[in-house]
């Protein structure tokens, strides 16, 4: 017999030890190792998903989902679109290439509005809130309108139709559309959200504007 063949022995008993038992020892070790390296798996699969999905709410150039100051944050809860809570933040781009943050606008109501050009319930929403902005406009309500994924020439023409004066911005990915999680008829829009001067979601609409309907949210959020 070669070293190699020679049998386990017990180091208490002086025993051999043997071979069901060596058999079942490794049978227990995979046993407790394997759900182990599948659950390891598993949770590190959903911590990737869950970084590259937070992470694709920003581009690379800045604008997207930006964090909410916690001075600007009067609910103690984590920003959502849900009534109640604190309005997600963010920064993007104007068509004159300037920026808006949602939350400089903080101390007056403002109505966030999601369109685009192309978007037939948009259109025929887009003169009510054109007279809603310039009827309480001197009041402090104030209209952002984000245009989904337009080059700045349709949304120049868009404005100009409509005699839209309010801030526009442009959400050139589509990533603030996901994380707000718009749900207008048409891809989405259009969405609109109605957000007090502290900054929290006081009432939503999920597809076009009408004048009653527009007239009863802004009561949501002070503006009358």
């Amino acid at each position: 017999m070669s070293p190699d063949d020679k049998p386990d022995i017990d180091k208490d008993s002086g025993v051999e030890e043997r071979p069901q038992n060596r058999r079942q020892w490794r049978g227990a070790l995979r046993s407790l190792l394997l759900p182990a390296l599948l659950v390891a798996t598993i949770v590190g699969g959903l911590w990737y998903v869950e970084r590259e999905r937070g992470s694709s709410h920003a581009s690379s150039n800045g604008f997207g989902i930006v964090a909410l100051a916690a001075e600007k944050n009067p609910t103690g809860n984590s920003p959502s679109t849900d009534v109640g809570r604190a309005a997600p933040d963010f920064l993007l781009e104007t068509p004159d290439g300037g920026q808006l943050r949602l939350s400089d606008l903080q101390g007056k109501p403002v109505l966030v509005n999601f369109w685009a050009s192309w978007c037939t319930p948009c259109r025929k929403e887009m003169p009510e809130i054109v007279r809603a902005y310039n009827a309480h406009k001197d009041s402090g309500f104030t209209v952002v309108a984000v245009d989904l994924q337009e080059n700045n020439d349709q949304i120049t023409s868009f404005r100009q139709e409509f005699g839209m004066t309010f801030p526009v911005a442009i959400d050139r990915t589509g990533a603030v559309g996901d994380a707000w999680h718009i749900g207008g008829s048409v891809d989405g829009i259009p969405s609109s959200y109605f957000v007090d001067a502290h900054g929290v979601v006081q009432s939503r609409t999920l597809g076009p504007l009408t004048p009653e309907t527009l007239a009863q949210q802004l009561k949501a959020i002070g503006v009358e």
